[in-house]
């Protein structure tokens, strides 16, 4: 399997890592925010999702998920990089004119 990187842990990024993790994969999530990455690290997610936080250390305790603020360690680390990036929205790409 590939070792895959997530950039981004808000909702969808942390759900996505650790499902990926938890299919097998070896994943690194990334994130400026160093609060967040703490968070995620010590097994505590930000937000509630039912079954997270269990999933979470689960694969942190297997060691196929870890956490990050280093945009060097992604790019040596991962063959697969998903951006789950926090994208804003324009009038236009609301669907407002």
């Amino acid at each position: 399997m590939p070792r895959v990187t997530v950039v981004g842990i808000g909702y969808l990024g942390l759900t996505h890592a650790v499902c990926l993790a938890d299919l097998g994969h070896e994943v690194l999530a990334m994130d400026i925010d160093e609060q967040k990455i703490a968070k995620a690290a010590n097994g505590e997610a930000p937000f509630f999702e039912p079954g997270l936080e269990p999933l979470l250390r689960k694969n942190l305790d297997a060691g196929r998920l870890r956490f990050t603020t280093s945009f060097a360690e992604v790019g040596a680390f991962g063959e697969v990089h998903f951006l789950c990036a926090r994208a804003a929205l324009s009038d236009r790409s609301a669907g407002r004119r």
